[in-house]
């Protein structure tokens, strides 16, 4: 809606924004749409191909590269599984609603293991409540950022890869705290590693390094806090402190 005291050049700066986002907001649903069919079509196929493996396997059982199909085809099916974005996710539209945090946890988890890597990583979760009442895209980002660090900053030398998950609600607040045994933060580039582009390893392997700093603005543009303790090879916690909000609740 245009401003009342507004001038002819900002309405019309302002006019030009909102078709933007009009636009943009178009485009994430058209990409939405086709991802959605795409995931569709391949469970469908993988379901179709393991079926037919599986009747093959019946008459010769011992076909080993049978058996092999079929694993892949488990293997990708979880994968398309895990692809599936939980009811109320819209990253162009967040609304508050109820989320079960054990789920929302371990799919990102199960995904993030993928891209690192850290096959042999566990997760351990204390959730008291199970759920959360919050905006379901912000904190996607947040367990997406947080978990892909704990993972990315593992510590090859220590037998178990951990990464750990708490809710708590403390005075009308959520407290999220998020730990690891990696190979933790030096005291002299923990401030470094909140500002966004700090690169915290070599330029060659480090990529842009902003997991922190994003969530960092991200929890303080939803009015909460982010804290982190950390030290070389004794793993990292970070705790956020985020409000709590009302199921009418949305980002104006």
């Amino acid at each position: 809606m245009p401003l009342p005291n507004a001038t002819a050049t900002e309405k019309n700066q302002l006019q030009v924004v909102m078709n933007y986002a009009a636009e943009l907001e178009l485009e994430v649903d058209r990409l939405r749409r086709r991802d959605q069919y795409l995931q569709q079509e391949a469970l469908d196929h993988n379901c179709k191909t393991a079926s037919l493996c599986r009747q093959a396997a019946q008459l010769n059982h011992e076909d080993e590269a049978l058996r092999s199909v079929l694993e892949a085809c488990s293997g990708f099916d979880k994968l398309l599984r895990d692809l599936h974005e939980p009811p109320g996710y819209h990253p162009s539209f967040d609304q508050v609603i109820a989320i079960a945090l054990r789920p929302l946890a371990e799919q990102v988890f199960r995904w993030q293991q993928r891209l690192s890597g850290a096959s042999n990583a566990i997760l351990r979760l204390d959730l008291q409540p199970d759920s959360i009442t919050w905006f379901p895209a912000r904190l996607r980002h947040i367990l997406d950022n947080l978990i892909s660090n704990a993972l990315r900053y593992r510590d090859p030398e220590k037998g178990e890869i951990r990464v750990g998950l708490q809710l708590r609600i403390v005075n009308y607040h959520y407290e999220l705290r998020f730990t690891d045994n990696g190979l933790g933060i030096p005291d002299d580039k923990l401030a470094g590693m909140l500002e966004l582009f700090y690169r915290a390893a070599p330029s060659r392997s480090a990529g842009l390094g902003v997991g922190l700093a994003v969530v960092k603005l991200l929890v303080e543009h939803s009015c909460g806090t982010l804290s982190v303790s950390s030290g070389k090879g004794q793993g990292t916690s970070v705790t956020v402190i985020l409000p709590r909000y009302d199921l009418d609740d949305h980002i104006e």
